[in-house]
């Protein structure tokens, strides 16, 4: 796991807890704990619907962080930045990559390059 710090919507550095690294400049993580402390820190709030799964993706520096919630226990944020690989992220399997994750991933990128 490697930690980041990384700037909040009020210019202070705050820590985010990164999870395990897919590859370079893309990194998921599944701690629910670690995550609510992200979404804290990172002032991300949306509205979690039930039986819906809540998908956010907020740019913060030079980065995007896709925030996935399914329900109360199954969160997952991903965080994308932007020396991703697209051609490794390309062969990435339905295995170890949902097509519509992949999909909010692409999203992530190109706003991270139109920045």
């Amino acid at each position: 796991m490697v930690n980041l710090r990384l700037k909040t919507d009020n210019g202070e550095i705050a820590e985010y807890h990164s999870g395990q690294k897919i590859l370079d400049d893309l990194y998921l993580n599944m701690d629910k704990t670690e995550i609510d402390e992200n979404l804290q820190n990172f002032n991300i709030d949306f509205e979690v619907i039930p039986n819906q799964v809540a998908i956010n993706t907020t740019l913060r520096d030079k980065v995007a962080i896709v925030s996935i919630i399914v329900s109360e226990d199954r969160k997952y944020q991903y965080l994308v930045g932007p020396d991703l690989n697209l051609e490794q992220f390309e062969k990435l399997d339905q295995s170890q990559m949902p097509e519509m994750i992949k999909g909010q991933v692409r999203e992530a990128f190109q706003l991270i390059q139109s920045k």
